[in-house]
């Protein structure tokens, strides 16, 4: 039997089994805004940063390396679907070797052609086409290792090709478009497909390089685990810092943003403050970077960066049972997270890293630490329900029943409808002598929720107590029949 429960904390308002905000969500809405800003400001080819155009006539090769010629393309486009080393989907040139792939660049040195009408080789129509190595089954793997997807041209008669194709600014703004609505369904393959062809086309496209920033801190958002988090967020900060590069003129200063709070989630806070002080200092920032700016550089120095990195590393270790083993690689993420919440507990104490602070420390075995932590955190905000809870957990643990029993009566008057809350002062009840109070508080959270073991099991146990079967345990090792 495991007793008394704990209740995993959600993501949302810190408030009754929540848990709060941390600083990887709390740009999440001005990230989305920033993104469609930053697509509505290009109406045009982002002339600052690119080189002056030449004319091209119609025999010259603007990217020589680019035109390829397939031997099996004309066959592949007037029978077959695939040749092997490359397959054809709609307007997709797919290119299944990778090695053959990566003799197309992921992005070009200089602009394309907007029209190209004919071919150059046999003077025949061209078809618009994106050479890409995204496709169907096992192509994402080939996918994922060279991601690439350029708009360009290929003959149907003799397999000339060229690329890039200059994108128009009415095709930027539908690709970004079906890039959001792919990344809004957790398609973040599919997202990047369409974010890659804007920056296939235009050569240092800032507003491509921040939408991909964006992308990436999704997938850090949505990826289990802190290794794959970290990996995501490390090519989400490379991402933002291109943006930063190509965009010398600040037209997109809000990325700057982003930018600190990756670098920040990436352990680099004084990178972060550094670019936050220097976006500040322009005083024509628009005003709704600047308060976004600011509200981050405020919940850095509150620690909420060390809190979402600590929570990362030890979310899902926190909510198992104290008793349960800790592997080596466990107990030094623990000892980490422990490390970093302790950090933010002293810049300031909020009831969210202290409350998780005491979580950590009950985890790791130091329940005096744990203890320490939690009534810190209730003295901040006695109202919180699973504040009552857990301090009144870490008093049982250390054998003070007495002192758990007025913050469980707390605990359900703010939450009168939690079955837990009724089971856990069930217990508490019942080690300190009242078992009529118990039993009837058993019963009543029984009611609350007919299908919950753990209440079944304490009912059982007052049952037996007072049938006298089993005499009234004094402790909560004792309860749960364990060794301290």
């Amino acid at each position: 039997m495991k007793l008394p429960r704990t209740k995993k904390m959600t993501r949302g308002k810190p408030e009754i089994g929540h848990a709060p905000r941390s600083i990887a969500t709390l740009g999440r809405r001005a990230r989305m805004r920033s993104c469609r800003a930053a697509r509505a400001e290009v109406t045009g080819p982002p002339r600052a940063l690119l080189r002056p155009r030449r004319a091209l006539s119609s025999r010259h090769s603007f990217m020589p390396s680019l035109i390829l010629l397939w031997s099996r393309a004309l066959a592949a486009f007037g029978i077959y679907t695939s040749t092997g080393d490359v397959a054809f989907e709609e307007d997709r040139v797919i290119l299944r070797d990778l090695h053959r792939a990566k003799a197309f660049p992921q992005e070009p040195r200089e602009p394309g052609r907007r029209e190209m009408a004919a071919c150059e080789r046999c003077d025949r129509p061209l078809r618009q086409v994106v050479f890409t190595t995204a496709g169907r089954g096992a192509q994402v793997e080939i996918w994922r290792e060279y991601p690439l997807a350029v708009d360009g041209w290929m003959c149907r008669g003799c397999g000339w090709s060229a690329m890039p194709r200059f994108l128009s600014a009415e095709e930027l703004a539908q690709y970004g478009r079906e890039a959001a609505a792919h990344a809004s369904n957790g398609q973040f393959d599919d997202a990047e497909f369409w974010l890659r062809r804007i920056i296939g086309s235009w050569p240092a496209c800032a507003p491509g390089y921040a939408e991909l920033g964006q992308l990436s801190s999704a997938r850090a958002e949505e990826a289990t685990g802190p290794e794959a988090k970290g990996l995501h967020r490390s090519e989400a900060e490379a991402w933002f810092r291109r943006a930063v590069l190509a965009d010398p003129d600040r037209k997109l200063a809000g990325v700057r943003v982003p930018l600190a709070r990756t670098l920040a989630l990436n352990g680099k806070e004084r990178d972060a403050f550094e670019v936050l002080d220097e976006l500040l200092c322009d005083a024509a920032l628009p005003a709704s970077v600047r308060t976004e700016a600011e509200t981050l550089a405020i919940d850095l120095r509150d620690g909420k960066a060390l809190f979402s990195r600590a929570t990362e590393m030890s979310g899902r270790l926190v909510l198992e049972p104290p008793s349960n083993p800790l592997a080596t690689a466990d107990r030094d993420a623990l000892e980490r997270a422990r490390a970093l919440l302790r950090q933010a507990a002293e810049r300031k104490g909020t009831f969210p890293t202290l409350w998780f602070l005491g979580k950590v420390e009950m985890r790791l075995g130091d329940t005096d630490a744990a203890l320490a932590a939690f009534q810190r955190a209730h003295a901040i905000d006695p109202e919180q329900p699973d504040g009552c809870r857990e301090l009144g957990a870490v008093y049982l643990e250390l054998d003070r029943a007495h002192d758990a029993l007025p913050v469980a009566r707390r605990a359900i008057e703010l939450r009168p409808d939690d079955a837990g809350l009724h089971c856990n002062l069930a217990l508490i009840l019942l080690l300190t002598g009242d078992v009529e109070g118990a039993l009837a508080k058993a019963t009543s959270a029984l009611s609350l929720d007919p299908t919950d073991a753990i209440t079944r099991n304490l009912l059982k146990l007052i049952e037996d107590v007072v049938a006298g079967r089993r005499q009234r345990p004094r402790s909560l090792a004792e309860a749960e029949g364990r060794k301290r």
